[in-house]
């Protein structure tokens, strides 16, 4: 049997599939202050933000906190809701891993928000899921890579 090329298994791969269940989530009318405590206890590099039915309103990263917020003279009190992302591109969690990998480069996005047939939340998805899930899929040549890219080694390992 014919070994898959990485994009036929992108292709093939539903997001749900990969997806972990780690989903980090807030309302809008949170402080600045209470939204990066959040990120910082579970650890994340987003929050969706979402209405008490679980609809996206929103999504706010670390990269909001670095360009918005952090050097901008803005009080930590201001609600998350005056600085989130709110032009978001959603999937499905029953669309590829491929369709994900093609729209976050598109739209340069490092988490999209997974939602339901009604727009309520299912989870989120983010580049480093799918950075896990490829070098899974290549162990070997993921770990034996050297330290740094222009590194070129002059005897076999070993030799």
């Amino acid at each position: 049997m014919p070994l898959k090329t990485i994009e036929e298994i992108l292709k093939e791969t539903k997001i749900q599939q990969i997806l972990r269940p780690k989903c980090v989530s807030a309302p809008p009318d949170i402080a600045l202050k209470e939204a990066i405590q959040i990120m910082q206890n579970q650890q994340s590099g987003y929050l969706m933000v979402t209405d008490k039915d679980w609809h996206v309103l929103g999504l706010f990263t670390e990269r909001d906190v670095l360009m918005k917020v952090l050097g901008k003279g803005v009080s930590l009190d201001e609600p998350l809701k005056k600085y989130m992302k709110t032009d978001l591109i959603v999937l499905l969690k029953s669309d590829s891993v491929g369709a994900a990998v093609k729209a976050m480069k598109e739209y340069n996005v490092r988490h999209v928000p997974l939602v339901d047939e009604q727009g309520r939340m299912t989870g989120v998805l983010s580049v480093r899921t799918i950075v896990n899930f490829i070098s899974e899929l290549f162990p070997t040549e993921v770990f034996n890579l050297p330290p740094k890219s222009d590194q070129v080694f002059d005897t076999m390992e070993g030799g």
